[in-house]
């Protein structure tokens, strides 16, 4: 391959997320020798400062997506209706209705957004557009390479179901990164294409990891003493990432174990506080109150994996990938992880650390226990993750697969 090839990533998540960082990793290892990196982001996302830091140009979108009121308040009157639920009685009807609905709700807006779009490939003319998360999220880019004429290529980031329309969708595109073998295997049986597709692992800066020094300050800073022995579980405060799991599993413990102590890292969805209220009232009836520290959204998670004895990985339905279990593993930390989805390709378990069922937390809890109660075999078991992120999840590593990807794309 020869000369600077531009190529055009787009990323519609509205706030920062895995995809978000995975793509800033991405952009900023990359070969600027090969590559001129243009980035779309949403107006509303707090990286598009990072990326412009990167020297990188950055267009962000507006709000030309969102459905418009009128066109809400239609679909939400004929969800009411006698009609719509005469259809919902059997699944034929019921996949009728979310068609209608889709097209009448979501099409018009996902048209807007994409003529949008449309504009801004004509303005950069890329010689490849990088869709940075799966089909369903990213219709209005797809859409939009396929009026202008432009090689798309999805990068597959989650374990998402594929609608009618996204498999129709998926027939123009030229390729599909998938984050772990997990996700190419469920891709494979949506339907559409799924084909050609690559396996490139997320990857990280182990320099991040080996810059904080003094673990007791971290500590201090959250206000654990150097002989308490602190637990964490970090992640989006959802249901599915199994923050109820943890704190079950630590109620099992805390009885035994004076020093044991909760640490909970990551934020609310927008405008969804009901399931942290939740986990807060769990922690009164598991009689965890002063025990359990919720710490919010954390960008420094380098520093706050240094203030944990161990990590939990809890998450109930299966992971395409998991990036805190290989920030865990960078930062010298044991990581217990959930049994699902990509996390047995990351964790070879009582080698690089220690899968347990999803969901079950008296398994949870044992693991925690032995963990804590065997400090030599923990010590043998963080030296083998730190060598296994070393030679599988470094952004080099992740770059250089992407970048072989565009090579074969481009011949």
């Amino acid at each position: 391959m020869t000369g600077l090839r531009r190529v055009l990533y787009i990323d519609l998540a509205a706030s920062v997320g895995g995809s978000v960082i995975s793509l800033y990793e991405l952009v900023k290892g990359l070969d600027r020798g090969r590559y001129e990196p243009h980035v779309v982001l949403r107006a509303t996302n707090p990286y598009l400062a990072r990326f412009r830091e990167l020297g990188v140009v950055v267009t962000p979108l507006g709000q030309e997506g969102t459905p418009a009121q009128d066109e809400q308040k239609l679909v939400a009157r004929a969800r009411r209706g006698g009609l719509a639920q005469w259809l919902k009685r059997n699944p034929a009807g019921e996949r009728l209705v979310h068609l209608v609905g889709f097209y009448v709700r979501s099409y018009p807006s996902l048209c807007r957004e994409a003529q949008a779009l449309e504009r801004i490939l004509r303005a950069v003319r890329p010689d490849l557009v990088h869709v940075n998360d799966v089909i369903c999220v990213s219709r209005a880019a797809i859409m939009a390479t396929r009026k202008v004429g432009l090689p798309a290529l999805c990068h597959l980031r989650a374990l998402a179901e594929r609608s009618h329309f996204d498999r129709w969708l998926s027939r123009s595109l030229k390729g599909f990164i998938c984050i772990s073998q997990a996700v190419q295997r469920h891709e494979r049986g949506l339907g559409g294409r799924t084909e050609p597709s690559w396996v490139v692992y997320n990857g990280l800066d182990l320099a991040d990891f080996d810059q904080v020094e003094d673990d007791t300050l971290e500590r201090a800073k959250l206000g654990f003493g150097p002989e308490e022995q602190v637990v964490g579980c970090i992640g989006r405060l959802i249901a599915w990432k199994g923050q109820r799991v943890f704190l079950r599993a630590l109620g099992r413990l805390a009885p035994h174990r004076p020093s044991l102590r909760g640490l909970i890292v990551g934020g609310s969805e927008a405008g969804e506080t009901a399931y942290a209220q939740e986990l807060a009232e769990l922690v009164r009836q598991l009689g965890l109150e002063g025990k359990v520290t919720f710490a919010g959204f954390r960008r420094d998670v380098p520093c706050i994996l240094r203030a944990m004895d161990v990590l939990v990985h809890a998450s109930t339905a299966p992971e395409p990938f998991g990036r805190v279990i290989i920030e865990g593993m960078a930062a010298g930390r044991p990581v217990i992880g959930a049994d699902g989805g990509a996390v047995p390709e990351i964790i070879e378990d009582k080698v690089t650390g220690l899968l347990v069922p999803p969901g079950d937390e008296r398994a949870l809890a044992e693991a925690i226990a032995w963990v804590l109660d065997h400090p030599q075999e923990r010590k043998a078991m963080c030296l083998a993750a730190r060598r296994a992120v070393e030679i599988r999840f470094t952004t080099e590593q992740y770059v250089r697969g992407v970048e072989s990807v565009y090579e074969e794309l481009f011949r």
